[in-house]
């Protein structure tokens, strides 16, 4: 039986996979507790990470070292930074980077010294997912509200579709344990627009039967 570790943010975005999952077990790790249960023959290990990249660093040391799951399932939710990208669409995060991080030449902005410039999901993970579209998910410890963040994002990466807190941190972590990651990220709101804050608080209401639904549908193609 194939073994998914899968991380979400907040408290919220796993009381929509407790909702798709009816029976499920918690189990204590290092300093993390991790909701295990069985979806589509396929053994679970859920986790909440908490909000930035020093937490979702730590989850995912933790869940790959206590459980050493087959691969890491990242599911949360983005601000898109893409016209091409609506609220409650899915996107894959083929390409990972932090938007906060600049050690000096000769790294490339985004990139810490002696790791890639950019982190990947993985090929064989993406392949067996079809209708998601795939691109650049910029990450960084700030939730981005403002135009002129945005417009700083952009400058340095004008191809990103997407903005969070912690995609990166658990690519790089997944890098150093050679685990494989599928970044998976729903879009909540668009940093900038005028009502975007409402576009959040909007979001929550039509999210959860969204994830209900498609979360068995994702773990069936990914066993």
């Amino acid at each position: 039986m194939k073994k998914i570790g899968i991380i979400f943010a907040m408290n919220k975005e796993l009381e929509l996979f407790a909702s798709a999952v009816s029976d499920f077990t918690k189990e204590k790790g290092k300093s993390h507790t991790f909701y295990h249960g069985i979806l589509e023959n396929c053994e679970l290990f859920a986790v909440v990470s908490g909000i930035g990249k020093v937490n979702a660093a730590l989850c995912t040391a933790d869940l790959i070292e206590t459980f050493a799951p087959d691969f890491i399932l990242n599911i949360g939710i983005s601000g898109g930074l893409s016209d091409k990208l609506h609220i409650g669409g899915y996107i894959i995060g083929s390409d990972i980077v932090y938007h906060d991080v600049w050690c000096g030449e000769p790294n490339a902005y985004g990139q810490i010294q002696e790791f890639p410039a950019l982190y990947h999901s993985g090929p064989e993970l993406i392949g067996k997912l079809s209708g998601y579209q795939q691109g650049l998910i910029c990450c960084g410890d700030k939730f981005i509200t403002q135009a002129d963040e945005l417009a700083a994002i952009s400058r340095h990466f004008p191809e990103a579709l997407a903005v969070d807190m912690e995609s990166a941190a658990i690519a790089q972590t997944c890098y150093i344990y050679s685990k494989p990651l599928l970044c998976l990220r729903q879009i909540s709101d668009i940093p900038g627009h005028p009502f975007s804050e409402q576009q959040y608080a909007d979001f929550w209401k039509n999210a959860a039967q969204q994830t209900v639904n498609l979360l068995p549908n994702i773990i069936k193609s990914l066993s």
